[in-house]
């Protein structure tokens, strides 16, 4: 269990770094499709809320709706995983 947390809080502390350097131009265009591969692997609990924050791609409706599918199939993974380790 300490290993996840730790899986994810690097994960998440990524792409935070990754969401700013995009949001302040300081590197290139990040794609889409590398934002939400982030976020499959863990990073959209932290992410969404930031993005909506800075207001940075949720105004693309299509963005937004993936970002959304994937925060629902972490809660419902998370709950499956809560469920049966009790």
């Amino acid at each position: 269990m300490e290993i996840l947390l730790s899986y994810l809080l690097i994960i998440n502390a990524i792409s935070i770094v990754i969401v700013l350097l995009d949001y302040n131009k300081i590197i290139a265009r990040v794609p889409s499709i590398a934002l939400h591969g982030l976020e499959l692997l863990g990073g959209v609990v932290v992410m969404l809320p930031i993005l909506y924050i800075l207001r940075h791609r949720v105004t693309k409706e299509s963005y937004f709706l993936v970002s959304l599918w994937t925060l629902t199939i972490w809660f419902f993974i998370s709950y499956i995983k809560i469920g049966i380790f009790g």
